[in-house]
């Protein structure tokens, strides 16, 4: 999510500042409805502060923080803390099963709003989903990374060896190149752990 101990004073900030807005929305179209002597049947009030309120925070959550010029101004301001990471990404990973020899194909699906975020993932004889997400100030290379866990199911045809299993991943994105990279560990059952590299495809 892009809410966290980094940034929970600015976006509480925010918040108060939409309700503001929704406030004063709210007044000037009650205003403009009466002008016009426009009056709403007794079972709906029209318009209300919680209703513009909803209608602001879904059009920011989905649209507005992402937005090409928005979306600067609002990491600036520590509303966001990550950048729109949403589409189809593919690469490679390698893993210590086979002390990092092989190149395993992986694909990342990621859906992302300014409040959530899920990644799917697809690999040779895998797949894979994430449990629970986060951005974060990585305190080792000072950038913002991508943490999450994530629950992994072998396909039907893998190696008699792969069983389900849980993990964690750090991914940080290089906005230069347009590519998340960063590693991985699974679960006690396999103690395995790897690289992971990925470039979006598709956006």
């Amino acid at each position: 999510m892009n809410i966290n101990n980094d940034n929970y004073r600015q976006f509480t900030i925010f918040i108060l500042i939409l309700v503001g807005i929704s406030t004063g929305l709210t007044y000037a179209l009650s205003y403009l409805l009466q002008l016009n002597g426009i009056i709403a049947p007794f079972y709906i009030e029209m318009p209300s502060v919680p209703g513009i309120y909803a209608l602001l925070f879904l059009l920011f959550d989905r649209y507005l923080w992402k937005e090409h010029h928005l979306h600067p101004i609002f990491k600036k301001l520590g509303v966001i803390v990550s950048d729109d990471l949403n589409g189809k990404w593919q690469g490679i990973v390698k893993t210590s099963y086979d002390d990092f020899k092989s190149n395993i194909k992986a694909e990342l699906n990621i859906e992302q709003t300014a409040t959530s975020i899920k990644i799917r993932g697809i690999f040779n004889e895998s797949k894979s989903v994430s449990v629970h997400e986060n951005f974060s100030l990585s305190e080792i290379d000072n950038k913002v990374a991508l943490f999450y866990f994530f629950r992994n199911e072998p396909s039907y045809d893998a190696v008699k060896t792969m069983a389900i299993h849980e993990g964690s991943t750090k991914l940080i994105y290089d906005n230069k190149s347009d590519t998340l990279a960063g590693y991985y560990y699974s679960g006690r059952d396999r103690n395995n752990h790897g690289t992971i590299k990925v470039r979006r495809i598709k956006k």
